[in-house]
């Protein structure tokens, strides 16, 4: 072969190359459905939650045993000064609205069973509830301290429920059938995150209306609820057959725990466009569900201690009662 003839043919297959380069593209990211990624874990947490809550007999039994190595992580989630002047032993102050900054820290551990603590169990199941989508095995303690005692003698606040449940005779349930209510279109989110825990983490910090106490608006009394009941959207979180009798919020739809409100059942029938009052038995439950709705996009907000604290004496089941057990061996 000829000088001449191989410098064409190295010429000839530069231009293809080159010319092969400049029509390709850049291969473009696919959009990611963040919705779709976490109602894929709140799918699993929320069609089962077994580690959802534990109960106080059951935290004092644990640390009661003479093994330390099964205690739990307890996170206490009053204030500063109630911690200060008595707590279950060994638990760590932590404020729900710096949980995101002691996960990213490693301050909460994920090789060990946590219990969350406040007053009454409302904000600990928040807690516990973005804990669990988190991928960590958190349990709210049924009742808070209140389920120590009802003497604020030994723990501060420790007789809010007692407080609640004796003036909440106030609302005469439903017994009316709403039916199912309608499709919505679901919220898009848009962290700019690629995984689920990613995401969780920024809905969390960004998506509640924190307040400088580290708290948020996530909660309502019943009484918070206007006149109009149809300027929120309520879900009553309960069996079908218990929101027929003993009833309901008036204008309240039926949905059931564990079945219901996932990403191939009736999720989609919440909206978008309205305020969301969610309601259980003790507020414990509908705090679980708020704070993942509240993940999702929607604005959500738990009735706080349930119909415990608006018709007790119309319940059929999961009254609340006064703690009956010394649990003050394990309080320091």
């Amino acid at each position: 072969m000829t000088l001449r003839k191989l410098i064409y043919l190295v010429l000839a297959a530069s231009l293809v190359f080159f010319s092969a380069c400049s029509d390709s593209t850049e291969p473009t990211e696919e959009p990611v459905d963040e919705f779709a990624l976490v109602t894929t874990v709140g799918d699993v947490y929320f069609s089962d939650y077994s580690t959802a809550n534990t109960s106080i007999s059951a935290v004092y039994d644990n640390l009661t045993d003479g093994d330390d190595s099964n205690n739990p992580y307890i996170i206490d989630l009053r204030s500063a000064d109630d911690y200060a002047a008595k707590h279950i032993q060994g638990a760590v102050n932590i404020s729900l609205g710096s949980l995101m900054d002691k996960v990213d820290d490693g301050t909460i551990p994920d090789d060990q069973a946590i219990v969350t603590v406040c007053y009454t169990g409302q904000t600990a199941s928040v807690a516990a509830s973005v804990l669990n989508l988190l991928g960590y095995s958190a349990s709210n303690m049924l009742f808070g301290m209140c389920g120590v005692t009802s003497d604020p003698a030994v723990v501060p606040k420790s007789d809010r429920w007692i407080n609640k449940v004796n003036s909440s005779n106030w609302y005469t349930l439903d017994d009316n059938d709403e039916g199912d209510a309608p499709e919505q279109s679901l919220p898009k989110l848009s962290t700019g995150k690629k995984s689920a825990v990613d995401i969780i983490k920024a809905r969390f910090v960004n998506a509640w209306d924190w307040n400088g106490d580290g708290n948020a608006d996530w909660g309502m009394g019943v009484s918070a609820l206007p006149d109009d009941l149809n300027n929120y959207f309520i879900v009553n979180y309960w069996p079908a057959a218990e929101y027929l009798n003993p009833g309901h919020i008036e204008g309240a739809y039926q949905y059931t725990p564990k079945v219901d409100l996932l990403s191939d059942a009736k999720l989609n029938t919440l909206p978008t466009d309205q305020k969301i009052a969610v309601y259980c038995y003790t507020g414990q439950t509908s705090a679980q569900l708020t704070a993942y709705l509240r993940i999702l996009g929607y604005e959500a907000y738990s009735v706080t201690y349930g119909v415990n604290g608006f018709a007790y004496d119309q319940m059929t089941k999961s009254k609340y009662t006064e703690p009956t057990g010394d649990y003050s061996a394990i309080l320091e």
